[in-house]
């Protein structure tokens, strides 16, 4: 490209953002994202708010408290299939600078809806009948299970007019200080060219191949743009996916007083956004005398893997009315592959760029490269800890409390992509992670009340909030603290069973299109809400 010669005119922000911080936090929020888990289990486990470690009998066991499997003495099968409502309610906020260097804040109200269906349990159950009673052993219980314990479908979207800046400001910064070898893709890795390479396959990249930006001279390091205005911005955002463990467990029976169990947790990962991202300047006078309409930029990524984890569990039960759980589950060791695609499309009004005849700009369009990642994530360890109380014939009440430190989460062997990561290696995505996030307690309570053959439940959850500090830590896509409020009925016989469970959840969320470092980013701050319904149907053999 043949360069012009070009003073900034964003000369007043000189705060460098590298490219390396936005893939850098991509990462950061998987190691969130894939942290945080729903309890899973049965619809009668869902009912009573997600609450098991003190239970027995009930196949979720496989996962959360092993332990509880001695309770069987019957083989079983199950099937789990839910349908979920999920919506989000935003407030979009830009804002600018007055006269008087005030910020004065806009903001913009949207919401968006969807409804998706999943098979978030299954199982088989083989109960062994007990033994003489005289007997320390009693006899116990092996099962293969499946269960749902994230689900990453929903979305939301928001348009509003911003004032203050534009994506292509994000552009400018993150560029400034590096040559244009920065979006070279022929880079070599093992080069000690600063910058060279680290903006490839990026929305920076993306609007310097389409003329949004560009270098002041030929070797320079500072770069101009010709768009000027306060676009009309817009976005849909779309989530997919889930994670999936499949539990191989076993617990034991000791004189019905102590019960202690093993499993193997073998997770699958499966996490993919959509994002289609709008600005329209059409109207409006710029410095290049309205050469400019509209840019879209497109970009899907995706993450796919598996990992494994051990939980260990007991349940000791000194009375009939009264019993006590802990468990204590393994960091899951996950090995992850990303991949990232994007495009941009612009169109503009036949603008003579070189200012000679030599390119006249109408629609513009191109798309970054191929660019898988591997790499492996660790995410913490859990202890749980839970209680029971039981009324003989009538029912019970169980509590649960979780704990989890979000901090240590780790990721490590990543391996070549065109983007920098950091400046030092995984090392400084992991300071990141341990900077921002710190340890939180999530509690689970509930309880069911028996009807003769019939079952009535309901229950309560909170999920702490992972955050070290509010709001400057939180990442894209990661809800704060998340609630849920549960109920459902159950029918028992001796030749079947059904559950159902209805589960209302409500989190805030927060989402930056893109940062700029004049502390006028514009952001979305959204609440979520899911209603899921979910079956449980199991046949007793």
């Amino acid at each position: 490209m043949f360069l012009k010669f070009r003073g900034l005119w964003l000369c007043g922000l000189c705060l460098l953002f590298s490219i390396s911080t936005t893939a850098q936090n991509y990462f950061v929020e998987q190691a969130v994202l894939f942290s945080r888990q729903n309890a899973g289990g049965s619809a009668r486990i869902q009912a009573m708010g997600g609450a098991q470690v003190a239970l027995g009998g009930d196949f979720s066991s496989g996962q959360s408290n092993p332990a509880g499997l001695g309770f069987y003495n019957r083989n079983e099968f199950t099937i789990t299939p839910a349908i979920t409502l999920q919506s989000a309610d935003a407030t979009y906020r830009t804002a600018e600078f007055d006269g008087s260097n005030n910020i004065i804040s806009s903001r913009f109200n949207s919401s968006h809806s969807g409804t998706f269906g999943s098979l978030p349990g299954l199982s088989a159950v083989f109960g062994a009948n007990k033994n003489d009673d005289r007997a320390p052993f009693l006899g116990g219980t092996f099962s293969i299970s499946l269960n749902r314990v994230n689900d990453f479908n929903g979305g939301f979207e928001y348009k509003g007019q911003n004032n203050g800046t534009s994506i292509v400001d994000y552009m400018l910064e993150a560029s400034n200080g590096y040559s244009k070898d920065q979006f070279d893709p022929n880079y070599d890795p093992n080069s000690n060219s600063a910058g060279k390479g680290d903006n490839v396959n990026t929305p920076a990249f993306l609007g310097y191949e389409n003329y949004l930006i560009g270098p002041t001279t030929a070797n320079g390091t500072t770069y101009f743009t010709d768009i000027t205005g306060k676009p009309l911005q817009s976005e849909l955002v779309k989530t997919s996916g889930s994670q999936n463990q499949w539990s191989i467990a076993y617990g034991a029976n000791f004189m019905d007083k102590v019960f202690l169990g093993a499993s193997v947790g073998i997770v699958s990962v499966r996490y993919e956004y959509d994002k289609t991202y709008k600005e329209s300047f059409a109207g409006q006078a710029m410095n290049c005398n309205g050469c400019f309409n509209s840019l879209e930029l497109k970009e899907n990524r995706g993450t796919t893997g598996n990992g494994v984890n051990l939980t260990l569990g007991a349940i000791f039960k000194p009375v009939e009315f009264f019993q006590v759980g802990a468990s204590y589950t393994t960091p899951t060791v996950y090995q992850l592959s990303d991949t990232y695609n994007a495009s941009m499309n612009t169109s503009w009004n036949n603008f003579d760029y070189y200012e000679d005849g030599s390119k006249i700009l109408s629609k513009v369009n191109s798309s970054t490269y191929d660019d898988p990642v591997s790499y492996s994530l660790s995410t913490p360890a859990r202890f749980t800890f839970g209680a029971a109380v039981f009324y003989p014939k009538k029912g019970f009440i169980t509590l649960d409390v979780e704990m989890i430190n979000y901090s240590r989460a780790t990721m490590s062997s990543f391996s070549t992509q065109y983007y920098s990561l950091s400046i030092d290696g995984d090392a400084d995505v992991n300071r990141v992670v341990s900077a921002r996030f710190t340890s939180a307690t999530n509690l689970r309570m509930g309880g069911e009340y028996r009807l003769k053959k019939f079952r009535l439940r309901g229950g309560y959850s909170i999920m702490g909030d992972p955050y070290l500090r509010k709001p400057t830590d939180r990442v894209n896509y990661s809800l704060t603290g998340v609630s849920s409020i549960t109920g459902g009925i159950g029918y028992r016989d001796t030749t079947f069973f059904i559950d159902l469970a209805v589960t209302n959840t409500q989190g805030n969320g927060y989402y930056v299109p893109y940062a700029v470092a004049s502390d006028i980013s514009p952001n979305l701050n959204y609440s979520n809400t899911s209603t899921r319904i979910m079956f449980t149907v199991g046949f007793p053999f």
